[in-house]
């Protein structure tokens, strides 16, 4: 590890945390810092049981584990594409995952919350499955990839307006929300349903950076050195696909951190994934941990979504990425 990553990652850490507390002290009702702590290790004086416990704790961590996984399912887009304008978003697998929980929702209002998960990894498995297959059928660039993979997820999110515009305006007025990337009203059920799924799926990607260095080298560099291409790149996409879904199955379409913490982190401590995969990790969960809290903050008590934040911040740095990245073309 080098000198730079050995300040990085602490220095992340710490930046969390501060973000972390903090976002448990902001919104409709103000906290201070003491009544946090007294609260959260029971201590002697002041507590807010109710506010932070049932509210503000579950959905910070929920903001945690959601940008973390959203984070290392970008870094893996990326590295498999070669490509630093890749995202699970660009490549249409959160629409995906999104109009198949609204189609779930839409068809079995009573669909209990736990099979929310599997619906939306149904939807994001369809729309990765046929980038993948389109690859698979004619052999592409990843340029052409990433093409492809707009074209799906506009057909996606055509779907998606459908549902919206053929909706009564009382069914789709949670849907809205939700749609909009938001962490409103979300709880310890919601927590409970994914974070099992998307602690194992965040550690095997940790455990896999090997492979993404291997991959990220190129097709023909890859297979000289005995890597059977075609199968790490389905299982490599299998977990971003699963990543990007469950994401977004709690907290909707959070779009651009799976764009911007991979490329943040990659500017801090380089391209090796040993040490970017938990970089950006951290960094795409401080982004919706700032997002959620500042939502909280600019006109209390209505919340602004945290995707509309990150789609403020993303949409431009987007634009940056792709006037001053240098794309790697050649296989």
């Amino acid at each position: 590890m080098t000198r730079r990553a050995r300040i990085t990652l602490p220095s992340l850490v710490l930046l969390l945390t501060l973000a972390f507390v903090w976002s448990l002290s902001v919104g409709a009702v103000k906290i201070p810092a003491s009544v946090i702590i007294n609260t959260l290790f029971d201590l002697d004086g002041d507590q807010q049981r109710f506010i932070i416990n049932r509210s503000r704790l579950p959905r910070s961590l929920l903001a945690v584990l959601t940008g973390g996984a959203m984070a290392l399912s970008g870094v893996i887009v990326q590295a498999l594409l070669r490509n630093a304008l890749a995202s699970p978003k660009i490549i249409g697998i959160n629409s995906g995952a999104a109009l198949a929980v609204l189609l779930g929702t839409s068809l079995a209002p009573d669909l209990a919350l736990a099979w929310l998960p599997l619906v939306a990894l149904l939807g994001g498995t369809l729309a990765a499955g046929t980038i993948y297959g389109l690859s698979a059928l004619r052999p592409m660039s990843p340029e052409r990839l990433i093409l492809v993979g707009i074209a799906v997820g506009l057909v996606c999110d055509a779907g998606v307006d459908f549902i919206m515009v053929t909706a009564s305006t009382f069914e789709i007025s949670a849907p809205l929300v939700w749609l909009t990337g938001s962490l409103w009203a979300r709880g310890w059920q919601h927590l409970s349903a994914v974070w099992p799924f998307l602690s194992l799926l965040s550690a095997l990607c940790l455990c896999l950076f090997f492979r993404l260095d291997l991959m990220r080298l190129g097709t023909s560099q890859a297979t000289a050195l005995g890597v059977n291409v075609r199968l790490e790149r389905f299982v490599l996409l299998a977990i971003a696909t699963l990543l990007a879904s469950i994401s977004v199955s709690v907290v909707g379409v959070i779009g651009f951190v799976g764009l911007m913490a991979p490329h943040i982190a990659r500017q801090l401590v380089g391209g090796r994934h040993g040490v970017l995969l938990p970089t950006a990790m951290l960094i795409g969960a401080l982004l919706v941990v700032l997002a959620d809290a500042t939502g909280r903050v600019l006109v209390p008590p209505l919340e602004i979504s945290a995707g509309i934040l990150t789609a403020l911040f993303g949409a431009p740095f987007f634009v940056f990425i792709l006037l001053t990245s240098r794309m790697e073309t050649r296989e």
